[in-house]
């Protein structure tokens, strides 16, 4: 059976579970999320899935935007089996029964769902994980992926359970909290570090970044991701005021996606 994996990725801790996921499903293609947010038409496979990460308790802002804007448009009917997967560290919140109901809202009905464990990389309020602990991360995620991939391959049935706090938060607090998220760009700044280089400017999702006098400048469209901080090549992207943790770029994701030329 063919898959379509959509993803949505800042760091890469997505993008690598998407891709692991992906081989071993067989044939499965990822395709990253922010690329198809203008999209009219979008070939949807037997079994499509997504993966994506936990923003303060609820998916990415651009992610259910995605799902209730421009998957709502597409043909549905050839779907039969739909699964989504979150990554989280300490917790996935109400990520998994609001990205349900954002499909639910678009025409899917979910047949799958679970969670992987990986490094927290929120600095406002975590310390980043060092070497040996990234790699444990990892290790642990690999065994759970090939799990979750031997459970959709049997066309398991699992879906969160849809506890009426879930319900409640969803309600109340998801869109509030997507909107906070996209003024956190505000807190960034630019030491002289930079370079120039623009990677900055191709690899934010929102398409959120200007160069402008060869540096970064921020509008009011973050998703939160801290992509552009945690993968810049010089750390030269910092915090307005003081961070619990360091930068974060990943190279073990294998995260080299670029939106923008």
């Amino acid at each position: 059976m063919k898959t379509t994996l959509f993803c949505f990725s800042g760091s890469g801790n997505s993008y690598w579970v998407a891709t692991q996921l992906a081989s071993r499903l067989g044939d499965a293609t990822v395709v990253m999320v922010p690329s198809l947010l203008e999209s009219e038409k979008i070939a949807l496979t037997e079994r499509i899935g997504f993966v994506y990460p936990v923003y303060k308790f609820f998916p990415p802002n651009l992610l259910t935007y995605f799902v209730e804007e421009v998957l709502s448009q597409q043909e549905v009917e050839h779907v039969d089996y739909l699964f989504h997967i979150t990554t989280y560290n300490l917790a996935s919140g109400w990520a998994e029964y609001a990205m349900e109901s954002s499909l639910m809202k678009a025409g899917f009905g979910t047949s799958y769902s679970s969670r992987v464990r990986m490094p927290d990389t929120y600095v406002p309020l975590f310390k980043t994980a060092g070497k040996e602990r990234i790699e444990r991360y990892y290790r642990d995620a690999e065994t759970k992926v090939a799990a979750i991939a031997d459970e959709i391959e049997k066309g398991a049935i699992k879906v969160g359970r849809q506890v009426l706090a879930a319900r409640s938060a969803t309600r109340f607090l998801m869109k509030p909290i997507q909107r906070a998220l996209m003024d956190e760009a505000r807190s960034f700044i630019v030491t002289d570090a930079c370079t120039s280089c623009g990677q900055c400017y191709r690899i934010c999702p929102s398409a959120n970044i200007e160069m402008v006098g060869g540096k970064p400048s921020w509008d009011r469209l973050c998703s939160g991701c801290y992509a552009c901080y945690h993968r810049c090549p010089t750390e030269a992207i910092r915090f307005r005021h003081p961070v619990r943790g360091g930068h974060y770029p990943n190279g073990r994701s294998g995260y080299n996606v670029e939106y923008r030329q």
